[in-house]
């Protein structure tokens, strides 16, 4: 933000040039400004009277990529602050900045302040228990820390050989994401008709486990990654402090959307048509339980002069009423991690984007963006191999082979370009498997003998894709 205000007594008051002129000075001195015609480029925030001050305050003007990275850069600056503040404090009572370890195996957190990150280490066949029981411990300081993890044995006493330097997080993510939404852990329930997930009414986990969720979402945009969620755009609308309405329910229930439409298209008697009362149904463990919209609303019928009413009250429990306290502990999550300033830039679609990124994949895209070391090049017989194979996989195989280099299975918002997929040599022809440094985005390739062998070879190694290092 630029202040172009300033404390003058009267005597230097009277000497000032007249706005026009002040106007003038500062455009013949303007960067940009050619003399004796020519374009000239005027920055809002730099002349005097404007009222906007920073190209934040007009976001329509910015593109999701540029929102991105300003949330990005408020988070480093975040992270920048709580790390100087750790070891500032580690430093006053004679610590070590870098915090306690554990010991003696015992699976923990470093949410002490002396850490100067966010440390979770947790084993592969539990990741969500470990994860979960280590984050309901972080104060909203430790959650704004640089983010590391360390996967361990199932004992807990081996890690892993990958180091975190943005790879394993993105895989710990995944596992992570995948089990929460997970029908059989009863948080969420899957639409099939709208494949996608939503807050189950009859949950009969507390409300501190949604709160959770939504700071796991929380740190994933906080910390660049991009999740495989599959929440509604409605989610995300919610999110943003909007109300969804009936014109949101035909995104995660088409079917139910089409129904209520004819409801209220229909020309005939709707009372003994449809037979509805002011009552809404879900099914909770099999069991189907009845919800009045009104009071009383059990006897009252829907009619043509109600019927829209019915509609409205309808969709407005099913969207919000029936998970408002779900709901509500989830949003409290997100905003806990990542509510600054900047995350307000964002219309909600753009939101969306940002935790689960482009769900087309383009790796057309990739090609074009991608780059090589090791002696190969764009016209390298491997290399050409490499992409014959990858543009006629199916979208499945894709995107396993996204998270095989990646760690991350979407798009980012800006496009597979936006990856700069590195291929390097690994060696000369050989029956080692590809292997790849997520972290980096780097695939090592050996330099197959044929197409056959390298297509066989990068199939093995994207359908055996998990864990770091040699098992």
């Amino acid at each position: 933000l630029v202040d172009h205000t300033q404390q003058s007594s009267p005597q230097t008051q009277q000497q000032q040039p007249s706005p026009q002129q002040q106007q003038q000075q500062q455009y013949q001195h303007h960067p940009h400004h050619r003399p004796g015609g020519g374009s000239t480029v005027v920055v809002p925030g730099l002349l005097p009277g404007g009222d906007i001050r920073s190209l934040c305050e007009v976001p329509f003007l910015l593109t999701t990529e540029a929102k991105q990275n300003i949330l990005r850069d408020e988070a480093t600056l975040q992270q920048q602050h709580v790390v100087h503040a750790s070891a500032m404090a580690a430093l006053l009572q004679g610590l070590p900045a870098g915090g306690i370890e554990a010991s003696n195996g015992e699976l923990r957190i470093s949410v002490d302040a002396m850490s100067l990150a966010l440390g979770l280490k947790v084993r592969r066949g539990h990741v969500m228990e470990d994860a979960l029981r280590q984050i309901r411990g972080c104060s909203p300081q430790d959650l704004k820390k640089p983010l590391r993890v360390t996967f361990l044995s199932e004992d807990g006493k081996v890690a892993e050989e990958g180091v975190d330097q943005g790879g394993v997080s993105r895989e710990f993510f995944q596992l992570l994401v995948c089990q929460l939404f997970s029908p059989d852990y009863g948080m969420f329930v899957y639409v099939e008709e709208s494949r996608c997930c939503w807050f189950s009414p009859a949950s009969l986990e507390s409300l501190d486990e949604f709160e959770l969720v939504g700071i796991v979402l929380g740190l994933a945009c906080y910390n660049g990654v991009i999740l495989d969620a599959h929440l509604p755009l409605t989610a995300y609308k919610k999110l943003m402090g909007h109300v969804p309405g009936f014109a949101d329910l035909s995104e995660l229930y088409p079917d139910l959307s089409d129904g209520l439409q004819q409801l209220l298209d229909f020309q005939g008697d709707v009372e003994s048509t449809f037979c509805r009362n002011f009552e809404a149904e879900y099914e909770a463990f099999g069991e189907k339980k009845q919800v009045e919209l009104l009071p009383g609303g059990a006897h009252i019928p829907v009619t043509a002069d109600n019927r829209f009413h019915f509609v409205e009250l309808y969709s407005a429990w099913l969207l919000t009423g029936s998970v408002a306290d779900q709901f509500a502990a989830f949003a409290s999550g997100f905003h806990r991690v990542c509510g600054g300033p900047a995350l307000s830039l964002f219309r909600y679609e753009e939101v969306e984007l940002l935790v689960e990124g482009l769900p087309h994949l383009d790796f057309l895209q990739m090609q074009a963006g991608a780059h090589y070391e090791g002696g190969y090049h764009d016209k390298h017989p491997t290399v050409q191999h490499l992409w014959s194979v990858l543009l006629a996989l199916p979208i499945e195989e894709k995107r396993q082979f996204l998270q095989f280099c990646t760690g991350c299975d979407r798009a980012p918002v800006a496009g597979l370009a936006a990856l700069k997929l590195l291929v390097q040599r690994s060696g000369p022809d050989s029956e080692k498997l590809p292997t790849a440094h997520t972290c980096f985005n780097a695939l090592l390739l050996p330099d197959y003998s044929s197409k056959e062998k390298l297509q066989r070879k990068l199939l093995t190694a994207i359908h055996n894709a998990q864990g770091f290092g040699l098992q």
